[in-house]
């Protein structure tokens, strides 16, 4: 279906909040496009009516929530990690999913997740979400507050792509020792020294942050047998996946001490979450563990980059225009 062909493809932004308009300028010109708030049952829906549909991170396509013969043909999301994506359902039923997976050169200007991973970093090591709660209620206690710096530990790097390297990059201007752990044949050694096994940075590394990529080979990337030989008393953060931590590991090494914190913009099954979930309650009680709510991504420059991007390659996917 082309615009030559005499209609034009009708295209729904399922989370419209705060959508690039310069990115909606450019699907309108061949395109009628809807920015609508949608329920899960109503995405499911919209795959019979629109030709595109469009969504962040609010929402999760399975094999049950797709019709037997879908409208849609192209399914976009502006991330690089799709496990909220039933990939093989999405072929089997003609649906194209365009993402950034892969768009390594563009995704080189996208610095958001990185900035985060120090932002996380430096709140759990300075403890500055409990000093400023501390504040609030009327207390000025700095010696309570007393706190651990970046520089002269040893940061381990899990995962030396895009984001691992970038961090890394970060980690080193603070005066960190980076070591990575990435089998990858473009390992940049300019950036870490290179650690022979993922066990080897963990038994090493004061600080470990987490940039692999998310898939049933890395489930549970750290899990028990991980944090056992991990150094004592290091901290973790994890920008990534949720599904690369084994979660109830996480929180025994947290009960038990062996880790001295955690700082996770990522959780397994999310969005949906409890009030009751084990990592939210010891948060709740305990101010060694940072949790946000997935917002890596989530700042209006990067938002503006990755929407006009993506539109390119939903126009392209949809047989309309070349991709930016």
């Amino acid at each position: 279906m082309t615009e030559s062909a005499g209609t034009r493809p009708r295209l729904l932004v399922a989370e419209p909040d705060d959508f690039s308009s310069a990115a909606r300028q450019r699907l309108e010109r061949t395109c009628d496009v809807e920015l609508r708030r949608c329920s899960a049952a109503e995405l499911g829906e919209a795959f019979t009516r629109y030709d595109a549909i469009w969504f962040r991170l609010g929402h999760r396509v399975r094999a049950e929530h797709l019709p037997p013969r879908p409208r849609a043909r192209v399914l976009a999301t502006p991330v690089t990690g799709l496990d909220h994506i039933d990939l093989e359902a999405c072929a089997a039923a003609g649906i194209r999913v365009v993402s950034l997976r892969g768009e390594t050169e563009f995704l080189r200007s996208v610095r958001a997740t990185a900035e985060l991973t120090i932002a996380l970093l430096l709140a759990l090591l300075r403890r500055l979400p409990a000093a400023s709660r501390s504040v609030e209620q009327g207390h000025w206690d700095r010696d309570a507050f007393r706190g651990r710096e970046i520089h002269g530990h040893v940061a381990g790097v899990v995962g030396m792509g895009r984001l691992g390297s970038l961090v890394a990059e970060y980690l080193g201007a603070f005066g960190a020792r980076v070591v990575g752990y990435d089998p990858r044949p473009d390992f940049p050694l300019h950036l870490a020294a290179r650690a022979d096994s993922l066990g080897a940075l963990l038994s090493k590394a004061d600080i470990v942050t987490l940039h692999a990529s998310y898939g049933t080979d890395s489930h549970d990337l750290l899990g028990q047998a991980e944090f056992d030989v991990l150094k004592p008393g290091a901290f973790l953060v994890n920008t990534a996946r949720g599904g690369l931590i084994d979660e109830d590991a996480l929180l025994k090494a947290l009960v038990s001490g062996r880790l001295s914190g955690a700082a996770l913009d990522v959780l397994k099954g999310e969005p949906e979450l409890a009030a009751s979930h084990p990592l939210v309650e010891y948060a709740r009680a305990h101010d060694n563990l940072v949790i946000v709510p997935h917002i890596g991504g989530n700042t209006f420059e990067s938002f503006e980059k990755t929407e006009v991007f993506l539109a390119g390659r939903v126009l392209a996917a949809l047989g309309l225009d070349a991709p930016a």
